[in-house]
């Protein structure tokens, strides 16, 4: 049976399959748009051939797409008495805090779908009105008229006392031919409007999912018989085509968790921490500072809608190679989050494109050379690129270079914010970190956007611009579950008993996939002080009191051990580790050869310089590259800044860093 590896792009599909002899094989195609499957089996035809049983990993954008254009299944949500308006009123949140007319996101849930049934428990859970068998008929028939696809139940203080929700799920259950979803099961958590929200998305999210990852099943089996599919979660762990059907919210980071997991393992093998990545790819760019192994889970957003479907911590901007430069209504320039796509894609990619790209201005600028694009398996049109770049220019009266100069800056920017938000933003300080650099694009800006954040490294990793493909090869089996506590911080025998029920749910998931023995349980816990709301996550283990006030310290600049700290939510993440992908190599120190020379810009110091040009595939560890240089492999380009050395290491990572 062959491994493969497939992350599905906006613009892009990567495929990397684990060859006999342990090597990796990768594959570029462009994403199939409207039908993304079809890219997935085409890759896989391509690396196994016709026949071949596969073990694929697969990373989807499918969910995280169908929450962004509301392209779901029609849902039924049911609630208590007086609450059918919950998820429209939502939190009244502003992103931007003087907007006069702020557009709040909102589920796309019309009050007609919406059910409200004579129930009520008070917080204590006692009896406030109870649920009799004949208002469960009543429900049901009334959700049974409105023919939905699934149903969502969202009864109040469920997440504590989740009793009436039940009964009222066993007979919507029996009297329906749809799947249910308790809210006190999807998301046993506080905060109705959140577990609303994740146990409305899991619901509108399985028609939509659920026959799209049947029907990748299928199409796989069909070409290769006896194969097993996984598919990414958003926590960076895989699970089964069922499991992932049975709860598709928790595939809606699915596509750049698997960059992160990679990153994440890589960093932990070569020992460095903290760590900042950039995956850019031709669509957007995502971005995460991991310190300590595996990066904190948090509540996803999409569309502007909280998920208590945690994943893992990246930050997205719509900036990629195929981020669209424009005018916009001020007059200024811009630089996404349009996308030229796959289709048509840059204009020099040949295929109708008629917007300048941020790849355009690259091949203008010399940054990347035409007949190296994929490793010279594809051919770039700089005279289309040229055009779309003068077209551009005349609106801004600047000269062609000029303008695809700005190009990159605008595009740079965008990120560079992305990296302070990560940051900076958080009390975080990048002098600290390295930066992970990968996606198709990434080694592009990397070194220049360490300058700009003072960062002391980049790594470029092997297969940079198929790395999320690689990292579904090594994605652990994992389960990371949260229930909500909001009590003051119990005794460690008394919080033993709380992990319990969660360690064995999740050993019970994973069990039910064939995955058994050798099991790792983290149990972690999100604490504050008492009438706070923001959360510190951690671990389990001696010392915890004296643990979350120093990081309280760290994080807010001062504490009172005087006050009660409440144990907010008790979480566990439950995994099995399989091979790293990660060989160490010997080194020798020794300068590489160029194989050509050509004009290339350089942000860092404004000007056009001749510079030479290595391929990657021909680098022997320990080869060193000294800036100005430009760095071409199959699946990416790195530009090395004056000033700058690469060196191939021991790890086959491309390391570099300013020269002393």
């Amino acid at each position: 049976m062959i491994r493969l590896g497939v992350d599905t792009g906006g613009t892009f599909t990567d495929a990397v399959a684990v060859t006999a002899d342990g090597g990796l094989e990768l594959h570029k195609l462009p994403t199939t748009q409207g039908d993304p499957q079809q890219a997935v089996l085409e890759a896989a035809a391509v690396l196994a051939g016709p026949g071949q049983a596969v073990s694929l990993d697969h990373g989807t954008t499918h969910a995280t797409n169908a929450l962004l254009t509301g392209e779901l299944g029609k849902v039924v949500f049911v609630v208590t008495a007086g609450f059918r308006d919950l998820l429209a009123i939502g939190r009244q949140d502003r992103t931007v805090v003087h907007t006069l007319e702020p557009q709040v996101a909102r589920p796309p849930l019309p009050a007609r779908l919406v059910v409200e049934v004579q129930e009520r428990l008070a917080a204590d859970g006692s009896v406030v009105t109870a649920l009799t068998q004949k208002e469960c008929a009543r429900v049901a028939q009334a959700v049974a008229k409105k023919k939905p696809q699934a149903v969502a139940v969202l009864l109040l203080h469920s997440w504590r006392h989740p009793q009436q929700e039940q009964r009222l799920g066993k007979a919507l259950c029996k009297a329906l031919d749809v799947p249910v979803l308790l809210s006190s099961e999807v998301a046993p958590e506080i905060r109705e409007v959140e577990r609303g929200t994740t146990t409305w998305a899991d619901a509108a999210l399985m028609p939509v999912v659920g026959a799209a990852l049947q029907a990748l099943a299928t199409g796989l089996e069909r070409q290769h018989p006896d194969s097993t599919l996984r598919l990414m979660r958003s926590d960076g762990g895989v699970v089964s085509v069922a499991g992932a059907a049975a709860h598709p919210v928790q595939l809606a980071l699915s596509g750049p968790a698997a960059g992160l997991s990679a990153a994440s393992s890589l960093a932990q093998a070569r020992g460095e921490s903290p760590m900042m990545t950039l995956d850019m790819g031709g669509t957007s760019t995502d971005v995460a500072w991991v310190e300590g192994g595996l990066p904190q889970l948090e509540p996803v957003r999409i569309g502007g809608l909280e998920l208590l479907a945690r994943g893992l911590p990246i930050h997205s901007v719509g900036t990629g190679g195929g981020s669209l430069a424009r005018q916009d209504a001020g007059g200024g320039l811009a630089v996404g989050p349009s996308s030229a796509g796959a289709q048509p894609g840059p204009a020099c990619y040949g295929r109708g494109g008629t917007q300048a790209t941020v790849t355009d201005a690259h091949l203008f600028l010399g940054r990347m050379q035409a007949q190296l694009f994929l490793g010279g398996e594809a051919t770039l049109d700089l005279s289309m690129a040229e055009q779309v770049i003068r077209n551009l220019a005349i609106e801004f009266s600047l000269s062609a270079a000029e303008c695809a100069q700005q190009v990159l800056q605008v595009a740079n920017a965008g990120m560079e914010r992305a990296l302070r938000q990560v940051s900076l933003s958080a009390g975080r300080d990048p002098r600290d970190a390295t930066l992970y650099s990968f996606g198709g694009a990434g080694g592009l800006h990397a070194a220049w956007l360490a300058s700009q954040m003072d960062m002391p490294r980049v790594v470029v990793p092997p297969l940079a611009g198929v790395f999320s493909a690689v990292g579904l090869l090594s994605a652990p089996h994992r389960r990371s579950l949260t229930r909500s506590i909001c009590e003051a911080l119990p005794k460690p025998a008394a919080r033993k008993q709380l992990f319990m029920p969660l360690v064995a749910d999740a050993k019970a998931q994973l069990a039910a996939e064939g995955i058994v023995s050798k099991l790792q349980v983290e149990r972690l816990l999100d604490l504050r002080m008492q009438g706070q709301a923001g959360v510190l996550t951690l671990a389990e283990g001696a010392q915890l009191s004296q643990r979350f006030w120093h990081a309280y310290e760290a994080r807010f600049g001062f504490c009172d051990e005087a006050q009660v700290i409440e144990l907010a939510a008790v979480r566990v993440i439950v995994q099995k580790e399989r091979p790293s992908p990660w060989p160490v190599v010997r080194t020798r120190r020794h300068q590489a050869k160029p194989f050509a020379k050509h004009r290339v810009w350089h942000p860092e110091v404004d000007r056009v310089l001749a510079t030479p040009f290595y391929r990657r595939e021909d680098l022997r560890p320990g080869a060193l590259c000294q800036g100005p240089a430009v760095i071409t492999e199959q699946s990416a380009t790195t530009i090395v800044p004056p000033g700058w050395l690469a060196c191939l290491d021991c790890w086959s990572c491309l390391t570099m860093e300013r020269e002393s």
